[in-house]
């Protein structure tokens, strides 16, 4: 049975940015040119980037064709296929163990190709369901943040984007997409060179119609005020919520005032996902809640003017239990451990949660955060000894 529900208050439409007629032209002159695969050539990127002239709110529903959303049960992870007309978008692809899940729901919904893929940041459980999409689809269009890191994921990121002939675009905040009849709209992040690297996720608003969907990655506190503070327009009708259902401000929520939510986590996770907070703060505002862990895998589907859903809403507001103080303990002890010397006298700097080995000036270094680091004196091979690895930009 299709679970409906129509609008809490009249019809939400956000329109398009104009355009100066110049950049029209330009716009013009660059869908001209024949590009072709995933690639920027001489710094054109080969996407669909909108800027179209507003059109009259009855015009933009009645050109409103069918966009479906599905969250995929991709446990510990984020995961979502969007599909509107004939052109299809993965965002994110969950963690290791869901990857061929992910590729197999592809390829059992007959795609041969993806126009986008979207990857909101490089954390693993976002990141390595993405790799086998690109070692499985041709690509159109890939849209990542624009920071590197230096885990092994991140590494089989990019050898998957090179086999694939894809190279990273990186867009900017209000950059809005085509997709198919719909679009999205680029909200975040504002700026990057945040200490946590969840806050330079890339999150989006995506727009059927009057139909409005809320996706933002991992994004917290930081993150959600800076888009306040940007003056974003970020009104959706269905919201996943941030980071797995952590922690989420009651001013960013009422900001966006969804209709439903979404939840995306794993089945007795440890981080205590979704926090009891972020469910107090659905429960107080009713708003009907999916979660996958719960449900599996759900499907909104939007025509422009109201959205329904495969299933009926959990409404199960029971929060997450945090296991994770005694893994926290381990790590600390493993940093003193290890720690050696000090930062200004030490021959390595090491990763404990990547387990990587960093010259002391490694670019890395500085987007590092600094719980996960030991300063180490001493001769690399004891090091690798123990698991860790040389990395790959500093240490070849």
């Amino acid at each position: 049975m299709w679970w409906t529900k129509m609008w809490k208050s009249g019809i939400r439409w956000q329109r398009l940015s104009k355009a100066p007629l110049i950049s029209l032209l330009i716009l013009c002159f660059f869908g001209a040119v024949a590009l072709s695969g995933c690639s920027l050539q001489g710094g054109m990127v080969h996407a669909r980037v909108l800027e179209r002239q507003d059109e009259p709110e009855g015009e933009q529903e009645n050109s409103a064709g069918q966009l479906s959303v599905t969250y995929l049960d991709v446990g510990q992870g984020n995961g979502i296929l969007v599909q509107c007309d004939d052109q299809t978008m993965l965002i994110d692809g969950g963690p290791r163990e869901s990857s061929s899940f992910v590729v197999s729901y592809l390829n059992q919904m007959g795609i041969q190709k993806l126009d986008y893929i979207l990857i909101s940041h490089f954390d693993e459980d976002h990141l390595a369901g993405a790799v086998g999409a690109l070692y499985n689809f041709s690509v159109d269009t890939l849209l990542t943040p624009d920071y590197e890191t230096d885990t092994a994921i991140y590494d089989s990121y990019t050898e998957a984007a090179e086999e694939n002939g894809c190279e990273a675009v990186h867009p900017s905040l209000r950059d809005t997409f085509s997709l198919g009849s719909g679009s999205f709209q680029i909200i975040s992040p504002v700026s990057y060179g945040h200490e946590d690297e969840n806050q330079d996720s890339i999150g989006i608003i995506i727009k059927n119609g009057s139909d409005r969907f809320f996706i933002g990655g991992d994004i917290g506190l930081e993150g959600e005020q800076e888009i306040l503070e940007s003056g974003m327009d970020i009104q959706a009708d269905v919201m996943l919520m941030n980071h797995h259902g952590s922690h989420v401000s009651r001013e960013f929520f009422q900001a966006v005032d969804p209709s439903w939510a979404v939840i995306s986590c794993g089945e007795n996770n440890s981080y205590g996902h979704p926090r009891q907070d972020t469910v107090e703060l659905l429960q107080e505002f009713q708003v009907p809640l999916f979660r996958t862990d719960k449900q599996g895998t759900i499907t909104a589907v939007s025509k422009g003017q109201g959205i329904t859903f495969d299933q009926a809403p959990c409404n199960d507001y029971t929060p997450g239990e945090n296991t994770l103080g005694e893994e926290e303990e381990n790590l600390e002890e493993t940093r003193e451990n290890l720690s050696n010397s000090t930062r200004e006298s030490c021959d390595y700097i090491l990763n404990i949660h990547t387990k990587k080995i960093h010259l002391p000036d490694c670019s890395s270094v500085k987007s590092m955060n600094e719980d996960n680091m030991a300063f180490y004196k001493g001769d690399q091979n004891t090091l690798l000894a123990q698991g860790y690895s040389l990395c790959g930009n500093c240490m070849r």
